[in-house]
């Protein structure tokens, strides 16, 4: 009897949970509606949305990429502000290595080593880690991940 009372209040609780999510949403514009549903549909990684690398390249933003597969495989890579003329390659620890850094002025930082007068908010964070990497752009307030490829698949 415990059991069949415990289940009943269960339903009840989620049902009155839902009609009172339904009621506040009922406010709220159709556009912001979409961005919570889109924010609630992330991926279940940790929240990080799953981004799909082209070329062995994900994209960041315009001056950041993670080099997911190299033809060395042998460091954690990013591209820094490639242009037409220059392509900066930022090479760190081994791949075997979880490694974070942080890209604040167009250059990568140790988070040991930053700079005097050092804006989180105008940073990238990048987590390197065993099968992928992640980042986190704090000035987007967005973030994601691309899965390593290894050159020998």
């Amino acid at each position: 009897m415990k059991i069949i009372t415990y289940i009943v209040f269960v339903a009840l609780t989620v049902n009155v949970a839902f009609a009172q999510e339904t009621n506040q949403m009922a406010g709220i514009s159709e556009n912001d509606k979409n961005k919570i549903i889109q924010y609630i549909e992330l991926d279940k990684d940790g929240g990080f949305q799953r981004g799909w690398s082209k070329g062995g390249l994900g994209i960041v933003n315009t001056n950041l990429y993670i080099v997911t597969r190299s033809t060395t495989n042998d460091a954690n890579e990013l591209l820094l502000a490639p242009t037409d003329k220059t392509e900066v390659s930022w090479k760190g620890e081994s791949v075997t290595k979880t490694q974070v850094v942080i890209f604040y002025e167009k250059q990568i930082w140790s988070k040991e080593n930053l700079p005097a007068g050092f804006n989180l908010g105008k940073s990238i964070v990048i987590s390197f880690e065993r099968g992928k990497v992640r980042f986190f752009d704090f000035q987007e307030m967005s973030g994601g991940y691309y899965d390593r490829l290894d050159v020998s698949h």
